[in-house]
């Protein structure tokens, strides 16, 4: 099926309930948003359910949000930057009910209505950007602009990444030029809301370990390292990426120990597949960008993962 019989199924739908993955980043978040905005303008009745606590505290967030809950009985299912079933609130109820899939992840394995994955974008947002302007271009405006140029500002890191290309550029130009201002979201998005931010990424520089032969970085966190600071989890946001950018090593990984025991890991590269490496563990994302959730101890995980890299 074409984005056409999408877009003939949002249509004709009355009750949509988008998703979004778990612990929502803000390109799944900032999709979800600007096509909250788009569906409400039509008429449409619209839920978002995002599968666990957002602690993105994003100023631009769909109107009506439940977590890992749904009030409402849907017409049609929207998944936005989501990779597979086991990262989305799907209950069996939903099984039935006519999905369209939303994403820009190359490791994408949801079997919608209609799956529009195209692992050549930087972000599910420029993806929504490009759909939405062959749909209902009168409907878009400087609001729904705005959360999308957000969402691909996030997951290029403000064009700094590999993924960054000229339609990227072309489509953030586009944003721009519906009134939205790419240096106020810049600033939203890079300057953390607490300075105390920066001496707990002080401390985890001090812990990292690096391995020359393989050309890994990595360093890994602790729940016990965010108490004694009196942080959360936000505070690692950003954290590999300014490694990533900062170091002229391969492959640059953080662990991260969850308030479950399990161990969170993201992984950056220049030219290494890593895409490959989190398949190996059940994870996923991009050749150069991926994450996976290994549910066992941090150390465990470290030793397991380092050791299938060559």
């Amino acid at each position: 099926m074409s984005i056409n019989h999408a877009w003939k199924a949002i249509q004709d739908s009355k009750i949509i309930i988008l998703l979004t993955h778990y612990k929502p980043d803000a390109d799944g978040i900032s999709a979800c948003a600007a096509l909250d905005h788009i569906l409400r303008r039509m008429g449409k009745t619209v839920q978002t359910v995002y599968p666990s606590k957002d602690d993105s505290a994003l100023r631009r967030q769909p109107v009506d949000v439940k977590i890992a809950q749904h009030s409402v009985t849907p017409d049609l299912l929207i998944a936005c930057d989501t990779a597979n079933y086991d990262r989305l609130y799907f209950p069996e109820a939903f099984k039935s009910i006519p999905l369209i899939n939303i994403d820009h992840h190359i490791s994408n394995s949801l079997n919608g209505m209609v799956n529009i994955v195209n692992a050549e974008a930087a972000s599910t947002c420029e993806e929504l950007f490009h759909l939405l302007m062959t749909w209902c271009p009168e409907l878009v405006d400087t609001y729904t602009a705005e959360c999308l140029l957000f969402g691909i500002l996030y997951d290029t890191q403000v064009f700094h990444t590999q993924s960054t290309s000229a339609r990227v550029l072309k489509t953030a130009a586009a944003c721009i030029d519906y009134g939205v201002n790419m240096f106020t979201l810049s600033r939203e998005l890079l300057a953390h809301q607490s300075p105390y931010f920066l001496p707990f990424w002080g401390k985890a520089l001090q812990n990292i370990t690096i391995d020359e032969k393989k050309q890994v970085l990595w360093v890994a966190v602790r729940q016990s390292d965010l108490y004694v600071s009196n942080l959360g989890t936000e505070a690692l946001v950003g954290l590999n990426n300014f490694i990533a950018e900062a170091s002229p090593i391969e492959t640059t990984i953080t662990f991260y120990e969850d308030e479950h025991g399990h161990t969170k890991v993201s992984l950056r590269s220049k030219t290494r597949d890593v895409n490959k490496i989190a398949g190996m563990f059940g994870g996923g994302g991009h050749t150069r960008a991926s994450g996976v959730l290994m549910k066992m101890p941090i150390d465990e995980a470290v030793e397991k993962l380092i050791a299938v890299i060559d």
